[in-house]
């Protein structure tokens, strides 16, 4: 038999969250069965594709989670030295060795958390973080490589010479690990991630060196990809050290209330001061990247598989998360939101929606992955899948039948919740590979979380000039009356001063800054009304 027949479902209906609208407001339920692919290997953080109905896998690691002490946290007889192709219907396996390649090819295509995009025949794979010959030291590679998929597919059956299947050129802004690398109508957008280079370690016993620079951009780009050409034009960069400083989360396709194509990046790591990840989101468009406030994911803070559905209909935005880490769970039985700032492995899959009016709420769903899976797990929808636009799923034009949505894949397998302090060398690479099933149609919900109030209470926050000359003014616009915090911080977010702090009015205020005797440099102002928050960067140049 192709499948183990046992099934997790997941029951999600939307009419607890707005009962007003249950008759029009369309549901679904999401099943997962085990494939049976023997032999499938170990494989986490590297990149995926699909071509000709079959998966492409590049990058990443063959162990389990990565260790906490030098000098080899990340063994080379652990990284993923082969490209994959596998087939999802005949369970058939092809691979090709890539050592032979040239080694400025060879190392960022066998690098780990390697942000990537499919372009139609193209995988374009930035940076990656892995061993350098070169520099005698693990490094973040400075490489934009792009892959055709239609040359390296045909030789890997086929088991002919990939070397001819790869281009690449040099650039600094290219790296970046820990990030995620997607399309928005004809511009690239690299999103946030780190530059990392040196060996990890956390405790550092034995001297280890290492520079961790975060990038705290949303970096956007043109790439020109033809016979004759290849390089990165109209570069550009939207930066926030307080909200953009954080790595290994999920940025997944969107539409928003608008019915704009989008990008929402969930959660990340780590906060300034404290090894925590974030609870906010960030949504992404193509000139702007902004903090969404009153709302905080509590269920899933790492990077790991996600799901994006859209119902067209009542234009509501679905997100569901398989597994990974996570900060809270909801315990089962008392409803109770529990807090382990481990940050521990997790079965949970939860789902954010986000409504036509902009609310968002979460919900933990009455199913959970069959071990501690997810994490570091890549999501690939169905070939034949209806989509509205980049592979997010269509509900409407699902039909009323169960159809495959696609394949959980990877990931990393761990022994117990919490094993970053005893034993990460306990955990491993997952081989099960899992397909997730989804039917319209009533059902039973999950436990919802938190709600989002569709109308921050800052509806406008700015400053001009920017940069500061003589003196600046602040405005901002309040959708609510309540208490104000207006107060600058320096970019690694350490508090600087308070400028105001009282009581305000629905309305429009203004607030003078002449710099208060800062230093030249770049500030984030903050502005906190009613627990909501906005922030922005200020340049001080008295």
């Amino acid at each position: 038999m192709r499948h183990l027949r046992f099934v997790f479902i997941g029951l999600l209906l939307l009419c607890m969250f707005r009962p007003q609208a249950a008759a029009q407001l369309d549901s679904f339920t999401v099943t997962l069965e085990e494939l049976t692919f023997p032999d499938f290997p170990g494989l986490h953080s590297g990149a995926v594709a699909k071509y000709n109905n079959r998966w492409i896998y590049i990058g990443g690691r063959t162990n389990g989670l990565h260790g906490f002490l030098s000098p080899f946290a990340f063994p080379n007889d652990g990284k993923n030295n082969s490209a994959w192709v596998f087939d999802p219907t005949t369970q058939q396996i092809w691979s090709a060795d890539l050592s032979t390649l040239p080694e400025s090819l060879y190392e960022p295509l066998t690098s780990s958390n390697i942000p990537f995009h499919q372009d139609g025949n193209v995988l374009f794979l930035a940076g990656g973080y892995g061993w350098s010959n070169a520099t005698n030291d693990f490094r973040t590679f400075p490489t934009l490589t792009a892959v055709e998929l239609d040359c390296l597919h045909d030789n890997i059956v086929a088991g002919g010479d990939v070397n001819g299947c790869f281009r690449q050129i040099t650039d600094t802004t290219m790296a970046v690990c820990g990030a995620h690398l997607d399309k928005l109508g004809d511009r690239f957008y690299l999103v946030f991630g780190h530059l990392f280079d040196g060996i990890y370690s956390v405790k550092n016993p034995n001297g280890a060196v290492h520079r961790q620079v975060y990038t705290n951009e949303v970096r956007s780009f043109d790439i020109t990809f033809n016979d004759a050409e290849f390089f990165i034009s109209n570069y550009s960069a939207l930066r926030d050290t307080v909200n953009y400083h954080r790595r290994d989360y999920n940025l997944v396709p969107q539409i928003f209330p608008n019915r704009s194509h989008g990008l929402t990046a969930f959660s990340g790591v780590f906060q300034y001061g404290a090894v925590l990840p974030y609870l906010n989101t960030v949504d992404v468009g193509p000139s702007s990247a902004t903090v969404v406030d009153g709302f905080e994911q509590h269920l899933s803070q790492y990077h790991n598989a996600v799901m994006p559905v859209y119902d067209s209909l009542n234009n509501a935005m679905h997100t569901v998360f398989f597994g990974g880490m996570s900060r809270f769970r909801i315990d089962a039985e008392s409803g109770e939101m529990l807090d382990d700032t481990l940050v521990p492995f997790v079965k949970t899959i939860s789902r954010v929606t986000r409504f036509a009016d902009g609310s968002m709420v979460e919900e933990q769903l009455p199913i959970e992955m069959p071990e501690l899976l997810g994490s570091n797990m890549d999501f690939i929808p169905a070939f034949d899948v209806p989509t509205f636009h980049q592979e997010i799923i269509h509900l409407n034009q699902l039909g009323n039948q169960r159809r495959l949505a696609g394949w959980l894949i990877g990931g990393i397998l761990s022994p117990e919740p919490n094993i970053s302090t005893t034993s990460p060398a306990s955990s491993t690479a997952n081989t099960r590979v899992f397909e997730v099933y989804i039917e319209r149609g009533s059902a039973d919900t999950g436990v919802v979380t938190q709600t989002m109030k569709a109308s921050p209470p800052i509806a406008v926050f700015s400053v001009s000039p920017n940069p500061m000359k003589s003196q600046s003014e602040f405005t901002l616009r309040a959708a609510e009356a309540g208490s104000l915090e207006l107060s600058i911080y320096d970019r690694k977010g350490a508090f600087i001063t308070t400028l105001f702090r009282g009581n305000i009015q629905p309305g429009e205020h203004r607030i003078p800054f002449s710099g208060n005797g800062l230093a030249s440099g770049v500030y984030i102002a903050r502005a906190r009304l009613n627990g909501s928050t906005k922030s922005l960067s200020v340049l001080v140049n008295p």
